[in-house]
């Protein structure tokens, strides 16, 4: 008998008039949020031109412009390190948000620390399953960033210590996001190899930015998937990311699941026909 794969809370309901299976009377509504911020081709052109010529790019600060995007350690090897050598297991994940837009209303600069971090129990704990983990700063575009022409900005992001604690103890972290352009702080901001990006990448954890965290979604229960442009060659990539959240202030969590298809009498011809009636 054949399988089938659903995302559970135990299923995904999309709309209104579907006809309900009966073995679907348990399931709850999954909402789908697209955490995603869109780019364009011309800034895309912009990027990629910049790095074939050459130019002096201020990684640190991140790239805005270009939407929402992965990547691993910036000054890695050519031919390693990149987004596109990603196991796909590892872009299936479970999703925690870490929000501390409280302190950043009050420090726009923040360098998230891991005493305040090992807060929330995802920190503090290894999760049991791969995770991302997702900094919830409360950045947007209106806010001051960098001054032309230098690599000067105003990001919260993480504390090195932090970032070091996530690449030695959080062995189920297979990705760290931020709505922020950067995950670099002020600590790290103007180093070139005392970065975060440069710690976490090579304990192979990814990192995504420019994440669009304007709805609300749940600190946990979530699935995510992220989906970066297969590109050879390239550290930086847009990438799409989405999860699938319980309703809000839900117990729930969603699940992958594998069920087996029930038989029933309406999908079996053997019970459209009666055969005593033909045979007498």
């Amino acid at each position: 008998m054949n399988s089938r794969i659903v995302l559970a809370i135990f299923a995904l309901h999309l709309g209104k008039g579907l006809t309900r299976n009966p073995i679907d009377d348990d399931l709850q509504v999954i909402q789908v949020f697209d955490l995603t911020h869109p780019t364009t081709w011309k800034d895309l052109t912009e990027y990629f031109n910049a790095l074939e010529r050459q130019w002096k790019i201020c990684y640190n600060c991140g790239f805005p412009g270009i939407g929402t995007g992965m990547h691993l350690e910036f000054s890695g090897p050519a031919d390693s390190m990149q987004p596109a050598i990603i196991p796909s297991e590892y872009l299936l994940t479970r999703l925690v948000v870490i929000d501390v837009t409280s302190i950043t209303k009050i420090n726009p600069d923040l360098a998230l620390s891991l005493e305040v971090a090992r807060q929330w129990i995802a920190v503090k704990q290894d999760p049991t399953e791969p995770t991302l983990l997702v900094f919830k700063f409360g950045w947007t575009e209106q806010q001051p960033y960098y001054k032309r022409n230098k690599c000067i900005c105003r990001i919260p992001g993480l504390s090195y210590e932090l970032a070091q604690w996530i690449a030695a103890n959080l062995s189920h972290v297979v990705g760290v996001a931020t709505d922020a352009p950067s995950l670099e702080s002020e600590e790290t901001r103007e180093l070139t190899t005392r970065t975060v990006a440069n710690l976490l990448g090579r304990s192979g954890i990814y990192m995504i930015e420019n994440v669009n965290l304007r709805r609300k979604i749940p600190e946990t229960g979530c699935m995510a998937i992220a989906m970066p442009l297969k590109m050879l060659s390239a550290t930086y990539v847009p990438t799409r990311l989405t999860c699938f959240c319980p309703p809000y202030h839900s117990a729930e969590r969603v699940v992958l699941a594998q069920r087996k298809p029930q038989r029933t009498r309406d999908q079996n011809r053997l019970y459209d026909i009666n055969l005593d009636e033909m045979l007498n």
